[in-house]
């Protein structure tokens, strides 16, 4: 759109006549005669004229106007000033797209090492076992090596009572542990303590890990398609 064309659609808008708008901005019908035809050019007194008139912007003016149009106006003081701002706005804006962006792959790129080599979510899981509640005063071995706590002086009868008292006492319990807590360990518990042993390790592979690689293949896609549409942009 044409500056003039601009001026006659906003004066139609208004339903005001070529001599009702001319008096309104204070200038001479066939100054504004030629406006309308882009004849001439306005000041940029005569620009703000407008502007009060129709009680615009400089942005609500010349936003619609084509290239040719707003190359002409930039002529005037107020629309260079407007639009070095909005120049100055979309560098500022692309600088933080690109920013955003970098900091999307980077952090990306880190999601995806850090699920590959299990850094949140541990990939081992460790099985330990209790063979029942030792009381107090008790050796903490007393159910995996009785044996070694039957008194020597102890006949055949009262050795067997013994592990028969000791296999009665019996009660398994197990625990899954991501953290490694040492071959054995003691846990208070009523009435006495359990000694776990352990038992295994199991190497797994847990779904979170997984998850955070998907993560970091996403953001890493976001940031790397923010990127070239930045680059693409500033071509323009």
């Amino acid at each position: 759109m044409k500056f003039g064309e601009k001026i006659r659609q906003l004066r139609q808008y208004k339903d005001l006549t070529q001599p009702e708008l001319a008096e309104a901005m204070g200038i001479e019908q066939s100054y504004l005669s030629k406006l309308e035809n882009d004849k001439s050019l306005p000041s940029n007194d005569v620009l703000n004229r407008i502007l009060d008139v129709f009680e615009l912007g400089v942005g609500d003016l010349i936003d619609d106007l084509d290239q040719g149009a707003r190359n002409q106006l930039r002529q005037l003081p107020d629309v260079a000033a407007y639009v070095n701002r909005q120049r100055q706005l979309l560098i500022g804006n692309r600088q933080r797209w690109l920013l955003t962006s970098s900091l999307m792959l980077s952090l990306g790129i880190a999601l995806i090492y850090a699920g590959f080599v299990h850094m949140f979510f541990a990939d081992n899981v460790y099985q330990y076992q209790s063979h029942g509640v030792v009381l107090e005063g008790e050796p903490k071995e007393i159910f995996r090596h009785p044996q070694a706590f039957v008194p020597e002086a102890a006949e055949r009868d009262e050795r067997l009572e013994f592990f028969d008292s000791i296999k009665a006492r019996t009660d398994e319990a197990f625990m899954l542990e991501r953290e490694f807590h040492g071959h054995v360990f003691n846990v208070n518990v009523e009435g006495g303590s359990r000694t776990y042993y352990l038992e295994s390790e199991v190497e797994v592979d847990p779904w979170q890990n997984k998850l955070v690689v998907f993560i970091g293949v996403l953001m890493s896609a976001l940031g790397l398609i923010g990127i070239v549409l930045e680059r693409k942009l500033s071509a323009f």
